[in-house]
């Protein structure tokens, strides 16, 4: 990267998870690619060519039967599931009857506030069933119906799973998607369940504090002509400066790993570069090579060092941890961990809504419908980035 005094800083300017996609998975690079150049092209005229068409469902369909990434359904734009394939329309139902025995923390699909350990309630965070609020969709376009649907409530004991069905009640009354008498029924199963009440910390720090003082405040983006689906490396250059100063500093030995939203596209000019020192990590519980906690930190990340031989070999023992996982629930959570990272924190939360101007949605405040997980611009970005680089 350059010279000091004599030291040579290296660097790895390619995300991890990138360098892998462009050169070690064949696999799902023309998955990805498949689907991206679907959405690359002009809408109306893309849909209405049928090779492409049966070639986007195609990859679609192949990773919604994989048990590694069927969690793309939660992001697949709307119209994505209008008058698609049978055999798409079979894979997706299948994967989502799957994801209901599956739970989430709640903000993590809203806007990201979930309080500092020590300050949430001691009943924890919220959880949802989140593919259970596409419900309306799946019903207007005819993937389930009413009756899949009381046949679900009637047989679960998942408080949770039941509440995340309750919180569609008013979208799809409002919306008409279905009748009054097919309503009441459903609303019986569900009327059991308490109204939804706001979560409070258990006190407000003065981190807190800031983080809520920045959140609404107006910024001016660093790069606004970025292209939030990646590829990443390509908005370094715009931060070259900043990295030049995190590398002068380094020891020889030294290694650290810089990401946060100026990388991932999205940053302001007062975003800071998030910093992690390689030796402090490996000493940490959570967040050690390996650890599923991790793994945004190990492959969303660009890699600085005193010595560019070991950074090198270093970077990859550690990225092999994570595609060599022993255990398949270990590499699940990395893999979910990825999609947080890339997906939810911080694109979700502000990053579309800074980037594109789009504060305000019309979806109910059950369905989290106050922040961009319902637009399908934020969903087919999402969607892009899930089929390149949620994967191990």
């Amino acid at each position: 990267m350059h010279r000091e005094e004599g030291k040579f800083v290296a660097a790895i300017l390619k995300p991890a998870i990138e360098e892998r996609f462009d050169t070690t998975s064949a696999y799902r690079k023309s998955l990805a690619e498949a689907i991206c150049l679907f959405f690359e092209q002009d809408p109306k005229s893309v849909r209405r060519d049928q090779t492409r068409r049966e070639i986007f469902y195609y990859a679609c369909s192949e990773l919604l039967s994989k048990r590694n990434s069927e969690r793309v359904l939660l992001y697949l734009p709307m119209w994505v599931l209008k008058d698609a394939p049978k055999d798409f329309r079979v894979v997706y139902k299948e994967a989502w009857y799957r994801l209901l025995h599956v739970q989430d923390v709640r903000e993590n699909f809203h806007f990201g506030d979930c309080f500092e350990l020590d300050a949430r309630p001691s009943e924890g965070l919220e959880r949802v069933v989140k593919c259970v609020h596409l419900t309306p969709w799946l019903l207007k376009y005819g993937y389930i119906d009413q009756q899949e649907i009381l046949e679900i409530l009637q047989y679960s004991l998942d408080r949770v799973l039941i509440q995340s069905f309750k919180d569609t009640w008013e979208y799809i009354q409002r919306r008409g998607i279905l009748s009054k008498a097919k309503m009441l029924p459903l609303i019986s199963e569900t009327k059991f369940l308490p109204a939804r009440r706001s979560v409070e910390p258990l006190y407000v720090s003065e981190k807190r504090q800031e983080w809520l003082d920045e959140f609404n405040k107006p910024a001016k983006l660093f790069t606004p002509e970025a292209k939030l689906e990646g590829p990443f490396f390509k908005n370094i250059p715009a931060f070259e400066a900043e990295l030049e100063e995190i590398a002068s500093r380094l020891k020889p030995s030294e290694i650290v790993m810089v990401g946060g939203s100026k990388l991932k596209g999205y940053g302001t000019k007062e975003s800071d570069l998030d910093i992690w020192n390689l030796e402090e990590l490996c000493a940490s519980e959570d967040f050690y090579p390996g650890s599923f906690h991790a793994a945004h930190i190990y492959l969303n990340t660009i890699w600085l060092g005193g010595n560019k031989t070991n950074l090198e070999q270093t970077r990859r023992k550690i990225v092999d941890l994570y595609f060599n996982h022993p255990t398949t629930f270990a590499k699940r959570r990395a893999i979910e961990r990825l999609e947080s990272d890339l997906l939810q924190y911080r694109l979700l939360h502000k990053g579309f809504a800074r980037f594109t101007g789009r504060f305000h949605y019309l979806i109910p405040k059950e369905m989290e419908g106050d922040c961009p997980f319902y637009n399908d611009e934020y969903r087919t970005i999402a969607t892009m980035l899930y089929a390149k680089y949620v994967w191990l």
